[in-house]
């Protein structure tokens, strides 16, 4: 070989070993600026529309992703293996063989075209496509270049299994339907895991044109059927199906249907896309659909019914005792604009009503109260930083003295008051905070004064529900959970009252008895076993309230209009009718257990009168519960005369009551009487002996005018009860009153110093002005 030669060979070989190291370079360079597959069914399955299910699995609503997709994603291992054979027939024969290009494919592909003169197949793999709609890109011969490589790429870094999920749940199937999964349910109103062997078929052709074989339109469908039985045939060509299924299988077998996307529980379903950050994948709550689907018809039922009572709204809540967790929401009785249904009643805020009272009566139970202690209920104005605050029982009635449990039972507004009064409004406004019915942070409790104690403060019926399910738990409070794997457990839960505070509560609301004097015993609130509820109702029945539970089971209803427009009816009568059909349905199959009764209580017989430990001769007594650590005593009362008397306190109430019934068991207690006799009233602000002014107020400030009465209601408390109160305005006695110690005094303009000044020389100074 001479001189020439080997140079040139040299020179070949430096040629040859540069382009290599050039491709090779090239192929690297191109290797790692290609997109990296290695973690894309994890991002696309992340990127992916959520779907909201029930606890059951059962879909609630479907949410888009960024692009306004809607998905049901499935993992590989869910998908049907007939799903996938009827794919890779129909797409892409030799998937499982090629690594990401077919090259027989591609041969028959440019056959086809040169011999028609146009494009009529492609050659494009599973592979191919998975790539293009993760990444999408004009349809240009560079285009198919970059996806060429990026399909060999990404057959080095994913299984087949694992493209193939790509595929399915990726692939258009017309409007913004992606995956088989949903379409599966869109157009067959099946589970993908329940499609036959011709229901497979389609959904593996409707990709290829989406538009054209559209199943909700009778030529879509005709065409969609027409190419369902191509690949059918093809199948049984390739031994995939026998002659005997393919029989049975083509032509029209298919029964089409035109589902709407789901839309269950929308308010539950709108709380849960309102939580911070962004949901992902399959989101799973608490809800029971199937519940939730029967509470809503019983709650539709009654539609008519409120309408004409002026309501036109109505929130449910159904929450689990153990675990905490919510099982129905319904925000309103039709999703949709009319009567403002997209408004969520379960987490607006509105006034309170008397469904506060049982919190305020176990706060007075932990501090020792007893179930059969005794509350005046009487007519008393009090003063507060916003002026006179006179409250009234529903009924507008007074009746004298009642036991906590009458006072509960009933909702009595007056001992309510009292009682608060009697606790620190600052106390009972900070055991709401804790149980997260208010933010002490935001308002203080003298925003509110003693109104507090009958529902002036705004509460939503979640948190309602959720406050009220510490009496079912025994004292323990917790979170409402409305998303799978969020529920409260146990230990991490506070303790706010006492077991036996909760239990007492809880005997009191569930016992009709206790209930009689306001409510009667209507059939609405009458059970087979323990259901302990509470009703509450605002100004002019624009709220209407009713939370029951049982040791299963807390139910929250609220009744009013989201424009504020007053009803017409109570709570009772309003929503009553629809907890009883609630519970009936509950607890068709199966009653709930008792509440279980703590060790510390016992029940034993009370003298009805004195609300004291029974003695043998007292004519009336009752069962109660009683702590056995702080039993009330035993009764001091004399019975010989069945004839009583009450404190001072009660002496505008006897001086009614005699008045419009005539003399009865009572009478007004006098200093000279048996105090053995006397039904002691632990409310009254004179402790001891003294008097107070109930009526006015110090440095109230009255002003005259033609339109209004000129005269003002001087009243006093006496303690104990005298003859006689004598009033002397600006040192001239002006008036001497025995009981009720009340007199109508005519105003006329000046500061005037008030005193009231009893026969033992105790007397309770007052200013007031008149302009």
């Amino acid at each position: 070989m001479n001189e020439a030669s080997l140079k040139k060979k040299i020179s070949i070989q430096y040629i040859l070993l540069g382009g290599s190291v050039l491709l090779l370079f090239t192929c690297v360079l191109g290797y790692m600026l290609l997109p990296d597959y290695r973690n894309a069914l994890e991002e696309q399955r992340e990127k992916a529309g959520v779907v909201i299910t029930d606890r059951n699995g059962q879909i609630l609503r479907i949410l888009p992703d960024a692009n306004d997709h809607l998905t049901i994603w499935y993992s590989i291992d869910s998908i049907p293996d007939i799903v996938k054979t009827c794919f890779i027939v129909s797409e892409d024969k030799r998937f499982r063989y090629h690594p990401g290009f077919d090259p027989i494919a591609i041969i028959r592909a440019v056959q086809s075209n040169i011999a028609r003169g146009k494009t009529v197949s492609g050659a494009s793999t599973i592979t191919q496509q998975v790539v293009r709609l993760i990444e999408p890109r004009p349809r240009t011969i560079r285009s198919k270049i970059i996806e060429f490589i990026c399909a060999l790429k990404m057959e080095m870094q994913l299984s087949k299994d694992r493209i193939l999920e790509l595929h399915l749940n990726l692939s258009p199937m017309g409007r913004n339907i992606y995956g088989v999964g949903l379409a599966s349910r869109t157009y067959f109103g099946k589970d993908l895991q329940s499609v036959n062997v011709a229901e497979a078929a389609a959904l593996a052709v409707l990709p290829r044109s989406p538009s054209r074989f559209n199943p909700r339109w009778q030529s879509g469908q005709r065409m969609l059927v027409a190419e369902k039985d191509r690949l059918l045939t093809t199948m049984t060509e390739l031994g995939l199906l026998s002659n005997q299924s393919l029989a049975v299988m083509v032509g029209p077998v298919i029964r089409f249907v035109n589902r709407p996307l789901p839309l269950e529980a929308p308010h539950l379903v709108d709380l849960v896309m309102a939580r911070g950050g962004r949901q992902t994948g399959n989101v799973r709550t608490t809800i029971d659909l199937d519940l939730q689907k029967s509470s809503e018809q019983i709650v539709r039922s009654h539609k008519t019914r409120l309408h004409r009572m002026g309501i036109s709204q109505v929130g449910l809540m159904i929450a689990s005792v153990n675990p905490g967790e919510v099982l129905t929401l319904m925000g309103s009785l039709d999703y949709s604009e009319k009567d403002l249904g997209y408004n969520n009643a379960v987490v607006a805020l509105r006034s309170a009503g008397s469904t506060l009272k049982p919190f305020l009566y176990a706060l007075s139970l932990e501090r020792g109260m007893q179930p059969s202690e005794e509350i005046p209920d009487t007519f008393r104005s009090y003063r507060t930083p916003h002026g006179d605050y006179l409250p009234f029982n529903a009924d507008r009635r007074w009746y004298g003295p009642v036991s906590l449990r009458s006072a509960l039972g009933n909702s009595l507004n007056i001992p309510a008051v009292k009682t608060i009064r009697e606790l620190g409004i600052k106390d009972f406004y900070e055991l709401l905070g804790s149980l997260q019915l208010c933010n002490p942070k935001i308002a203080d409790s003298e925003e509110y004064g003693l109104g507090l104690a009958i529902g002036n403060i705004e509460v939503s019926l979640f948190r309602l529900v959720q406050a009220y399910r510490v009496f079912a738990t025994q004292g323990l409070f917790g979170q409402l959970a409305f998303i799978a794997g969020e529920t409260q457990p146990g230990p991490s839960a506070s303790r706010v009252f006492s077991k036996e505070s909760s239990y007492l509560v809880t005997h009191i609301l569930s016992d009709p008895a206790a209930r009689l004097l306001t409510f009667g015993n209507p059939d609405y609130l009458d059970f087979k076993f323990p259901v302990a509820l509470k009703t509450g109702t605002s100004s002019k029945y624009k709220d209407c309230w009713i939370v029951a539970y049982t040791s299963r089971h807390v139910i929250g209803l609220w009744g009013g209009n989201f424009s504020g427009a007053p009803g017409s009816g109570a709570s009772a009568a309003a929503l009553g009718p629809i907890l009883k059909e609630l519970i009936v349905h509950l607890y068709s199959a199966e009653e709930p257990e008792a509440f279980p009764r703590p060790e510390g209580l016992e029940e034993t017989t009370i003298c009805w009168m004195s609300g004291k430990i029974a003695r043998p001769d007292c004519p009336y007594t009752t069962k109660e519960l009683v702590r056995t650590s702080e039993t009330p005593g035993k009764c001091e009362l004399n019975h010989e005369n069945d004839r009583h008397d009450l404190a001072s306190t009660y002496a505008h109430w006897l001086n009614r009551r005699e008045t419009q019934q005539g003399s009865g068991r009572y009478r007004l207690m006098r200093s000279m009487h048996d105090p053995t006799n006397t039904i002691i009233d632990k409310f009254s602000s004179a402790r001891g002996k003294g008097i107070e002014i109930v009526s006015p107020h110090n440095h109230d400030c009255f002003i005259l005018s033609p339109h209004n009465s000129r005269k003002v209601l001087f009243r006093a408390i006496p303690r104990p009860a005298v003859d006689y109160v004598t009033w002397l305005l600006n040192g001239t006695e002006v008036a001497r009153t025995p009981a009720p110690y009340e007199f109508a005094w005519e105003m006329s303009r000046g500061t005037y110093t008030v005193l009231a000044v009893t026969p033992y020389k105790n007397a309770a100074r007052i200013v007031i002005h008149v302009e």
